[in-house]
C-alpha cells in the first residue's frame, strides 16, 4: 500500500451531532479508507451491556502480536456517564499501530449532552491535532439544506450535482429521507454520471407519497395541473378528505390574513419582494414581521420563518388571488367539509377535483 495513502487516514474519527444519517455515513466512509489504505482489517464494537468502557479501552490500546489491522467503535457516546467519559477520553491519546477509533455521539446544539461530550473528550484541543479528524454532523438549517447536498454529493457519491438540482431535491422530500434518495439516485446512474433535474423528478416521483401541504401550495399557486397530481397520489395513499381540506383551509386562511396586512403594509411587500439571502437581510425581515403579524410564527419561532414564509411561497400565493376571492374560498371549503362530514357530498376522487377547480377558478 501506498505510505501516503495510509498516512491520509486519521488514527481517530469523532463525529458528534444531531443528524445520525451522517454519523453512518462518516462510519462508512471511515471504514471504506482504512480497507482501501491497508486492506482487510478486524471490526471490534464496544457494547456496554457486556464489558465496561475501561475494558473496551484496555483491549483497544493493547498492540496485536500478528500486525493485525483492528477499528474500534464506540457509539452513542453521549450515552456514557462522566466518569466513563473521562476514561474514554484518557485512551483517545494513545497512538496505537495497527489500531484505529471510531467515535460517534448524538447531541443537538446547545444542550446539556453536547457540552458534557464535547468537554469530556475534549473536541475542541483534539481537532488541532493532525491525525485526529473530529466532524460536525449536524443536520443544516432549513435554508441551507441545498448548499449541504451539494457539498455532500461528492464526497459519498462520487459525482456532482448543481444547486438548482439540489434546491429541488431538497423542496421535494423531506430532510430525513434524502439520503435515501440520494442512494436510490446513485444506482440508477453509471458512474460519475451528474444528478439532474429528470432523474430527481423520475427516482422522487416514483418512491414519495405527496402530502396534503403539497396540495395547498399547488392551489395557492393556481396550478392545476400540479394540483391534480400531488390529488392523484394522495388518493392512491387511501387519503382522508377531511385531512386534507384542513390542510387548505389553512392554507388559503393565511393567506387571507397576508393579503390584508399588506393591503395596509404596502411598503412590507416591497421589502419582502426584494433579492436578499441570511437572517439579516431585508426580506428575511419583512417576512418576519408579515408572519408573526398574521400568527404564522411567533417571537419564540422566527427563526422558522425560511421554510414558513420564504421557502413556502404563501406571500406570493396571497397575490394570485383578490381579497374577496380568499374569502370566498375560505367559506367554499367550510362548506365542501360540513358536507363531507354529514354525508350530503361524497369524498370521492371526482367531488375533490371539482373542489380544485372551484378553488383555482375563483377571482
Amino acid at each position: 500500500m501506498k505510505t501516503a495513502e495510509k498516512e491520509s487516514v486519521p488514527r481517530l474519527m469523532v463525529v458528534t451531532g444531531d443528524d445520525p444519517f451522517a454519523m453512518d455515513l462518516s462510519r462508512s466512509e471511515y471504514l471504506e479508507r482504512v480497507k482501501a489504505a491497508y486492506g482487510r482489517y478486524t471490526l471490534e464494537n464496544f457494547d456496554s451491556t457486556i464489558e465496561r468502557i475501561g475494558d473496551f479501552t484496555a483491549r483497544a490500546m493493547t498492540a496485536s502480536l500478528f500486525q493485525e489491522i483492528r477499528v474500534c467503535c464506540v457509539l452513542h457516546a453521549q450515552s456514557l456517564s462522566d466518569r466513563e467519559l473521562a476514561a474514554l477520553d484518557a485512551a483517545l491519546g494513545y497512538g496505537i499501530p495497527d489500531v484505529f477509533i471510531f467515535v460517534s455521539a448524538e447531541i443537538e446544539k446547545k444542550s446539556a449532552a453536547e457540552k458534557k461530550v464535547k468537554e469530556g473528550l475534549r473536541l475542541k484541543e483534539r481537532a488541532k491535532d493532525g491525525s485526529v479528524s473530529v466532524r460536525d454532523a449536524a443536520k443544516p438549517y432549513d435554508n441551507k439544506v441545498a448548499d449541504w447536498i451539494v457539498e455532500q454529493v461528492p464526497k459519498f457519491y462520487d459525482r456532482q450535482i448543481g444547486k438548482p438540482e439540489a434546491q429541488l431535491l431538497a423542496d421535494t422530500v423531506e430532510y430525513d429521507l434524502i439520503y435515501s434518495e440520494l442512494q436510490k439516485i446513485d444506482m440508477a446512474l453509471p458512474p460519475g454520471a451528474r444528478i439532474d433535474r429528470k432523474i430527481i423528478q423520475e427516482i422522487t416521483g416514483a418512491t414519495r407519497t405527496m402530502t396534503v401541504y403539497e396540495l395547498a401550495a399547488a392551489l395557492g399557486k393556481r396550478d392545476l395541473p400540479a394540483a391534480l397530481r400531488v390529488l392523484d397520489s394522495l388518493i392512491s395513499s387511501n387519503l382522508y378528505a377531511p385531512l386534507a381540506v384542513s390542510a387548505v383551509f389553512k392554507h388559503f386562511w393565511s393567506m387571507l390574513k397576508i393579503k390584508k396586512f399588506l393591503q395596509k403594509n404596502p411598503a412590507l411587500l416591497k421589502q419582502y419582494n426584494s433579492r436578499g439571502y441570511g437572517p439579516d437581510s431585508p426580506q428575511t425581515i419583512a417576512a418576519a414581521e408579515i408572519g408573526i403579524a398574521c400568527g404564522i410564527v411567533t417571537e419564540k419561532t422566527k427563526n422558522r420563518v425560511y421554510p414558513a414564509i420564504i421557502l413556502s411561497g404563501i406571500v406570493n400565493h396571497a397575490q394570485n388571488f383578490s381579497g374577496a376571492g380568499l374569502t370566498e374560498i375560505i367559506k367554499t371549503l367550510q362548506k365542501f367539509d360540513v358536507d363531507v362530514k354529514t354525508g350530503r357530498t361524497s369524498d370521492d376522487a371526482l367531488s375533490l377535483q371539482m373542489l380544485c377547480y372551484k378553488i383555482i377558478g375563483t377571482e
